[in-house]
Parts: structure tokens; C-alpha cells; sequence
């Protein structure tokens, strides 16, 4: 994964573990999208987006206190996450979450079909601004790991 050795999650203050996780699986995953990694650029991608609904339901103090509430264990369930988010205004439906979710099944599974990676990306890219994960300077990153490349 992009984050293994760039970053300590364990000594990490959380919100701040998955908003640099969200970014370096951002990074990653658009350059392995157009590299043609189609595969593991969709698992990427969404390891992403998952960690920025996290960081953004730790940040914003509404969805925290709905976590809350209604339990922890939101922090997991990526579907209840999104529904939470999308409850709250953070979600922009312009990406089916369900779609991307068969499409990252589809992917590990190795019966990617064909589609349109750049609305793809685009997508992503359009919740990710949503959340407040983009834009960011990826020359504040770390360097990628030549063993993620």
C-alpha cells in the first residue's frame, strides 16, 4: 500500500493518520490509473476515499458527534459512513458509492470491465474536494516508495 513506511498510523493522532493516508493513496492512485494499473489503482483509489470520509467525520465536530451517537463502529462500515456523510451535506452524488464499491469487487476479483477513468477519477476527485482532502501540494508528501510504484 502507498502509506506502508511513509507514515507511523499507530503514532499518528488519527484524524491526522487518515487525512495523510487519504492523500498518499490520492497521489498513488491517479498514477496508477493512467499508468494502466487499472486494477490496483481502483483498490487505491478507494482506500483513499475511505480514509478521507474518516478524516472528515473525525474533523467535522456534527458528524463526530453522530458517530457518536449511533456508534464507533461508523468509523468501519464504509457503506453507514457514506450514508452518514451524505446525510450531512459532505457527499457530493456525483459518484455512485454502490458503482465504485462493484467496481472495486470487480477489480480484485480480475473481471475489471472496461470504463472511463478520467469521469472516474473526476468523481473521486469531486467528493474528495467535498471532504476538504483536495487540493493539497503533493510536493509536501513523502516520496513514494519505489516498492509501490
Amino acid at each position: 500500500m502507498p502509506h506502508f513506511g511513509l507514515m507511523d498510523e499507530g503514532e499518528m493522532i488519527p484524524r491526522d493518520a487518515a487525512l495523510l493516508r487519504a492523500r498518499l493513496h490520492v497521489r498513488c492512485g491517479r498514477r496508477r490509473l493512467f499508468e494502466g494499473k487499472l486494477p490496483e489503482a481502483v483498490a487505491t483509489l478507494y482506500d483513499g476515499l475511505l480514509a478521507a470520509m474518516r478524516w472528515y467525520a473525525l474533523t467535522d465536530g456534527e458528524v463526530h458527534r453522530q458517530i457518536h451517537t449511533r456508534g464507533d463502529r461508523l468509523l468501519e462500515d464504509d457503506v453507514e459512513l457514506q450514508k452518514l456523510l451524505l446525510e450531512h451535506g459532505a457527499w457530493d452524488d456525483v459518484l455512485d458509492f454502490q458503482g465504485l464499491r462493484s467496481l472495486v469487487d470487480d477489480a480484485m476479483e480480475g473481471r475489471l470491465a472496461d470504463f472511463d477513468r478520467h469521469r472516474l477519477m473526476e468523481q473521486i476527485e469531486a467528493v474528495l474536494t467535498r471532504l476538504g482532502v483536495l487540493p493539497f501540494d503533493e510536493d509536501a508528501l513523502p516520496p513514494e516508495d519505489p516498492e509501490t510504484l
